[in-house]
């Protein structure tokens, strides 16, 4: 038998019964076991010892998988520290979108991180949840499912996550086979008619539909979905009920089954990914591609390869943009100093237009490493190096002015000076300087909750130059105080480039 410490009480005292709200956009393709309150564990007034949760030795703990090693991440294993999981989760959920580049990856990476659990993790998977909602929200989905299958076998909450990540990506057939073959997993109505036809079940789901409506167990856009779904000559030529305001990947396969297909640019990020079939325009593929690729969901290799496809058929916006990356990529195949010169400002500036660039600056680096660039393309290159963190480029092309000698030192940690700076600058010279982090973590260091100061940092930085620049320093301190000095000069140069082009 394994016993948890006092941590445990205070989770249950948080209220554990309540589960964490997840991304509001998962389907409703599970029927989840009801929570079970714990009462909060308050010791007798006799007791001499504090008391403990007992649970079998050997339970499972889903935190306990990782696909990145703490150390790579310059992390402790034991990060957690004595941190409940319901609070790490907490905090987790509330980190808005992250702005710079460097601290996205980061993120990414940190839910990925195998790190010893928090004590109370065998009794409350929330933060592995939170792990997981964390990623999609990134629209990584193929590291969430990739931390699923580490977890262990299907389980309800789990599985509604693989089910979405399915749908998004077109593979739902492995999806609907565990449905149908695990008896733990509990399909929800809408679910199961989805997969029984299909699999070609289509008298069965008819059935089921039959027994859900008789039971008033769907909403009416599920009801009128899944009737168009199933029989759609019956309903030809009906209106639609007016699409609601938020749609699930279940019902936006549905609403792609039976023609009516959404547009994904106002939907979460994650379901950009279901536009990256070929059976779709290239336009919308080439929009996905941006959107997945500024957000770090997809390899540059990826979206090169689908901007090259074919010509630009028309002129402005994504076109435009599409035209210049084919004609830097041309002047790179060619080796032509003078045409990549020309070239690599207008892509760069495209690329950065849409948020892409640093996902893009790695692949740039490397095609203009051996290249004598023009003057008039150093200072593209300049930014390329500090987004691709190539010290040496860098160096090279690093103009005179102030702010290129500024985000030089801060990459280089080298002494630089500040004249008549913006307080964001102060403030990255006031933390790289040494200035210790501020009371408020230190008093979570001090109890042994580095995960939660770092969270809480994350969240502060992740509002970029939105932020207070005071807020902002005792943020990069306290990464600083965790030994995370890189990521520390990454994201203050980072940082101090988005405010520049504001």
């Amino acid at each position: 038998m394994l016993a948890t410490e006092p941590v445990v009480a205070q989770a249950a005292q948080g209220g554990l019964g309540e589960p964490l709200s997840a991304i509001d956009w998962l389907s409703d393709s599970v029927s989840l076991p009801t929570p079970v309150t714990i009462a909060p564990l308050v010791a007798p007034p006799a007791a001499p010892v504090p008391p403990v949760t007992v649970v079998p030795l050997g339970t499972p703990v889903p935190d306990d998988a990782g696909l990145v090693s703490a150390q790579e991440l310059g992390l402790p294993k034991a990060l957690w520290g004595g941190s409940s999981a319901r609070v790490l989760a907490q905090a987790l959920l509330s980190i808005p979108d992250v702005s710079t580049p460097s601290l996205r990856a980061y993120l990414a990476s940190l839910v990925q991180a195998e790190l010893t659990p928090p004590v109370d993790a065998v009794i409350d998977d929330s933060l592995f949840l939170a792990r997981l909602d964390t990623l999609l929200a990134l629209a990584r989905l193929d590291d969430a499912e990739a931390l699923i299958r580490a977890a262990g076998p299907p389980e309800p909450k789990r599985f509604r996550r693989s089910f979405d990540i399915a749908l998004l990506k077109g593979t739902e057939g492995g999806a609907c086979d565990v449905i149908a073959n695990n008896p733990d997993i509990s399909p929800t109505f809408p679910a199961r008619i989805f997969c029984l036809a299909r699999n070609g079940e289509w008298e069965v789901a008819a059935l089921t539909l039959g027994t859900a409506e008789a039971l008033g167990m769907l909403s009416r856009t599920e009801d009128q979905l899944l009737l168009h779904f199933l029989d759609p000559e019956l309903f030809e030529g009906e209106p639609l009920l007016p699409r609601p305001p938020s749609i699930s990947p279940l019902l936006f396969r549905l609403y792609e089954a039976i023609g009516e297909r959404p547009a994904t640019d106002r939907l979460p990020i994650a379901f950009a990914v279901a536009d990256l079939s070929e059976t779709v325009g290239w336009r919308v593929r080439l929009r996905a591609a941006e959107r997945l690729t500024q957000a770090g969901a997809l390899s540059p290799e990826t979206f090169l390869e689908i901007v090259s496809n074919r010509k630009p058929s028309a002129s402005g916006g994504i076109w435009n943009r599409v035209a210049a990356v084919q004609t830097l990529r041309s002047a790179v195949a060619s080796q032509d100093a003078s045409a990549i010169s020309r070239a690599l400002p207008a892509a760069w500036d495209a690329a950065n237009s849409e948020g892409y660039h640093a996902a893009l600056a790695p692949w740039l680096a490397t095609a203009i490493q051996s290249v004598k660039l023009e003057r008039r393309a150093h200072h593209t290159a300049f930014e390329i190096a500090l987004f691709s963190n190539d010290l040496d480029m860098a160096r090279q092309y690093a103009g005179t002015s102030q702010d290129d000698q500024t985000l030089l030192a801060i990459l280089t940690n080298t002494p630089f000076e500040i004249r008549n700076a913006a307080p964001l600058a102060i403030a990255v010279r006031r933390s790289l300087s040494g200035l210790a982090p501020s009371q408020s973590y230190r008093a979570l260091l001090d109890d042994n909750r580095k995960g939660e100061a770092l969270l809480k940092a994350i969240a502060v930085l992740a509002d970029g130059v939105e932020a207070d620049p005071s807020a902002i320093a005792d943020a990069l301190s306290l990464l600083k105080s965790l030994g995370l000095d890189t990521l520390v000069r990454r994201t203050a140069a980072e940082l101090l480039l988005e405010e520049s082009q504001i």
